[in-house]
């Protein structure tokens, strides 16, 4: 792979580097609410990642927001004869983010539903002070994407990922840094840390990550702070 090949994509830009790639959602004017021509873009790029063997991913977006959630006011697949095609679309993204050695995603500004999804199936999340996290989904009647559901659980325990799922409350970055869920960073520098965190991900033995996640992945925080605020 060639190093700083960038391909625009359009509705998604891929930048690929040596063991890495960045994608870039860029739906701007939405707050890059991911509706089916998005998110056929990112999943087009997740998996052109995978298949040229890319080690380490970084999701990143255009504008002031990191994502909305699902367009829900857009079609989700049903005017093309694909009922439902936005949902499986989202919970692809989702695995084959988990499905990189290694992944990050640099949130800034809100982070709502499939949004906060996104930043949850990473394996780092950094998030500016100003970042916030949502999830709508079953106040307005829908139920979670099923892979965050599990990360959730098995990142915080079941009572606490009941409350951030279900109760649509509004966390800042701090919020969740309590809970071992981002980290913070700079909103100056947020683009940058990122990037030097990925490509420092990037040299290391992609054999020796996936052992390492899949050690992780058996691991159940048992000691977390008792307490969330909610921020109206």
């Amino acid at each position: 792979m060639s190093a700083n090949r960038e391909v625009a994509l359009d509705l998604c830009l891929a930048e690929h580097h040596d063991g890495l790639v960045v994608l870039t959602l860029n739906r701007p004017e939405a707050r890059n609410a991911l509706d089916v021509p998005l998110l056929e873009a990112f999943v087009s790029a997740l998996a052109e990642g995978k298949r040229a063997a890319v080690d380490v991913l970084l999701v990143r977006a255009e504008g002031p927001a990191f994502c909305a959630g699902a367009d829900v006011r857009s079609d989700d697949g049903t005017a093309t004869g694909r009922p439902g095609l936005r949902r499986r679309l989202i919970e692809e993204s989702l695995d084959l983010i988990g499905d990189y050695p290694a992944a990050v995603v640099a949130v800034q500004g809100a982070a709502v539903g499939a949004g906060w999804a996104i930043a949850a199936a990473a394996d780092i999340t950094l998030a500016s002070p100003a970042a916030t996290f949502r999830f709508p989904e079953l106040p307005l009647g829908f139920p979670p994407p099923d892979s965050t559901v599990r990360r959730l659980e098995a990142a915080v325990g079941p009572a606490r990922a009941l409350r951030l799922l279900a109760l649509n409350e509004r966390f800042v970055a701090d919020d969740l840094a309590g809970l071992g869920l981002v980290d913070v960073v700079p909103e100056d520098s947020l683009d940058v840390t990122a990037r030097e965190t990925a490509a420092r991900l990037a040299v290391l033995p992609p054999e020796l990550l996936r052992d390492l996640k899949t050690g992780l992945s058996a691991w159940k925080r048992t000691s977390l702070p008792n307490t969330l605020e909610r921020q109206s």
